[in-house]
């Protein structure tokens, strides 16, 4: 997997999406609106169940950018995409990772793209191990392009230091741009409960 930053991608010569972290407005503005908008199979694949609207809403007011990493990728009027942080240990060695979206074509290339700037903000953050729930087999296959994978009982864990290393290494910043076509499919996940990964 070629290294990357989050980015402005310009779709069919036309539109423009772009891949970054998400300010306390964009939390407001496009992450909440984004939420509710999923259908009853993505909220419940995001969260690890069933999600009300007002559940939904308490979580994005609850999520605090200094506790957790938000990154997104959306169109001029539209959240596509997003993944949150959220570290199991204090050093955030053990970070876990949910993801959604909602695209339509290109998925594979939006979400590669997203879950390679997750690992590289995870692990200046200090993460070592990204935890995802067990089930996410077209997750897993991106990365394991990444480090190794091991499975646990509920969740997968995949070992990100040596990849995120390169990225410090290269000095490279949170944005920057490419061109690639896309579209949108609904699809998403969530992290789970945490256990000791597997030895």
């Amino acid at each position: 997997m070629k290294n990357s930053s989050a980015s402005d991608v310009t779709l069919n010569a036309h539109a423009i999406l772009r891949f970054g972290t998400l300010t306390d407005v964009d939390v407001k503005e496009l992450l909440h609106p984004f939420y509710v908008n999923l259908g009853f199979d993505a909220r419940r694949a995001r969260f690890g169940g069933a999600m009300s609207d007002d559940a939904v809403t308490k979580h994005c007011e609850r999520l605090n950018r200094h506790d957790a990493i938000i990154l997104g990728c959306w169109a001029p009027s539209r959240l596509l995409a997003a993944v949150e942080l959220h570290p199991v240990t204090e050093d955030w060695e053990f970070t876990e990772l949910g993801i959604a979206d909602c695209a339509e074509r290109d998925r594979t290339t939006i979400i590669a793209h997203l879950l390679q700037l997750a690992a590289f903000a995870a692990g200046k953050r200090g993460c070592t191990t990204l935890l995802i729930p067990s089930g996410q087999g077209d997750l897993v296959n991106i990365l394991r392009g990444m480090g190794q994978v091991r499975a646990g009982e509920d969740e997968v864990f995949v070992d990100i230091a040596d990849y995120a290393r390169i990225f410090c290494r290269a000095g490279r910043t949170a944005e920057h741009r490419l061109t690639i076509p896309v579209g949108q499919q609904a699809c998403a996940s969530t992290a789970s409960r945490i256990r000791p990964p597997p030895s």
